[in-house]
């Protein structure tokens, strides 16, 4: 969730943006927006923010007291950061720094919606299912042309029904510069690896502070009071998190408990306010509500921001090659999850060919989900035989573990369930 942003990420983004537009195509293509950004950002203040009062006041000294250094700053990031080809790096892994911002883009693309928000993916999924099936009329167009015709022909049966001249276009919103600022997080991958280091201090102290303080603290607000006295330690790359790390560990350990004990003790005496949290917050909970709707009309518990885009992305490949099985077969695999008493996010599930025949994948987030499914294996294989009675195997995968779980078609028959 977006609860703490440092504000100035997406005006250094901005900025960067804005002087690329002044370098040639050659230049532009040989500059990684993440890293320049990341770079700027290590040299610039940190301005977090945990509250949509906090969230615009530190946006306001931002462009009111640091304009200047912001746009040097970003000129020397373009000049000291260079794309090196030879150079072997590892991108953070997305379940690190992927947001439901990201994910939006992605079906943006993929739906050809550029204004797509959470509200309407539901529908919009539906409607590209519809234009991608497999007829004659559509024959070989691609997803935007489908759609051209597709509005074209309702543009013209409204022309036919509607006398009035009145434009059609005069209702459309102009753009929500919230919804903008919402976006552009998703053109950027990056971390400030304090973040995680600072959190999981405040934990610790909250266990042993917790008596002490006159009054509760949020973790978020003391969050943002550290951080705003740590320096910045953006990453873009594995190797980059690893090295920041270390350093901070080796660094700013002190550094981070006392401002931690200092945050907490400050906070809990000051009087209590009630302040709505980060705007960019409420897209999030479109989207929450976005995934809830999906999972009914998709009839799959499973479902979740983060595997969306794969999903739709494979149901679209499907309906295009005219093979529709994939409805129901979303249907079995959403009923073995309900009757394993999994909840949202606690798993994906899905279906993979092997040498020996379909195996059921089951990917679990939680380790209370993967210690009920290891548990309970006979369950599992029951209810998997019942839907899919040629399987021949079930794997279970642990975001934690580094190993797999796997129940077998033999396994299954020494239990005495097939």
């Amino acid at each position: 969730m977006t609860s703490l942003k440092n504000a100035l990420e997406e005006i250094v983004v901005v900025e960067v943006q804005e002087q690329l537009k002044h370098l040639n195509q050659q230049a532009r293509e040989a500059i990684n927006l993440s890293e320049v950004t990341a770079f700027a950002l290590n040299r610039l203040p940190v301005l977090y923010a945990s509250t949509s009062r906090g969230w615009l006041q530190q946006r306001k000294r931002a462009h009111n007291d640091l304009k200047h250094q912001i746009v040097s700053t970003v000129q020397h990031a373009l000049l000291g950061v260079k794309r090196d080809s030879l150079r072997q790096v590892t991108k953070i892994a997305a379940s690190k720094i992927e947001t439901p911002a990201h994910v939006l883009t992605k079906l943006q693309r993929l739906f050809s919606k550029p204004s797509l928000i959470w509200q309407d993916v539901p529908q919009a999924f539906q409607e590209t299912l519809a234009l991608v099936t497999h007829t004659p009329e559509y024959a070989g167009l691609s997803v935007n042309d489908r759609r051209r015709i597709h509005e074209i022909k309702g543009y013209l049966h409204r022309k036919e029904n509607i006398h009035s001249h009145a434009d059609w276009h005069t209702n459309v919103e102009l753009p929500n510069p919230e919804l903008t600022s919402y976006i552009i997080s998703a053109s950027y991958f990056l971390i400030n690896v304090l973040e995680d280091l600072v959190k999981q201090e405040i934990q610790n102290q909250l266990v042993h502070m917790a008596n002490m303080l006159p009054r509760k603290v949020g973790i978020d607000d003391v969050a943002a009071y550290v951080l705003n006295r740590l320096p910045p330690m953006y990453a873009t790359t594995e190797q980059g998190v690893i090295w920041q790390t270390q350093k901070a560990k080796e660094e700013l350990s002190s550094q981070i408990e006392s401002t931690v004990i200092q945050s907490m003790m400050t906070l809990s005496k000051t009087p209590r306010r009630l302040a709505d949290p980060l705007p960019l917050l409420k897209f999030e909970e479109d989207c929450e509500q976005a995934m809830r709707e999906l999972r009914l009309i998709c009839q799959r518990d499973d479902i979740t921001w983060r595997n969306l885009a794969s999903l739709a992305e494979y149901a679209i490949a499907q309906e295009r090659q005219g093979m529709t099985y994939w409805r129901q077969q979303w249907r079995m695999l959403g009923q073995i999850y309900s009757e394993m008493y999994l909840k949202p996010g606690d798993a994906e599930l899905s279906l993979s060919n092997s040498t020996e025949g379909e195996i059921l994948i089951i990917r679990t987030h939680t380790k209370s989900a993967f210690g009920w499914l290891a548990d309970n294996p006979k369950n599992l294989g029951i209810s998997t035989l019942r839907l899919f009675p040629a399987v021949a195997a079930i794997e279970l995968y642990a975001s934690f573990l580094d190993f797999t779980v796997s129940y077998t078609r033999e396994e299954m028959a020494a239990d005495g369930i097939i």
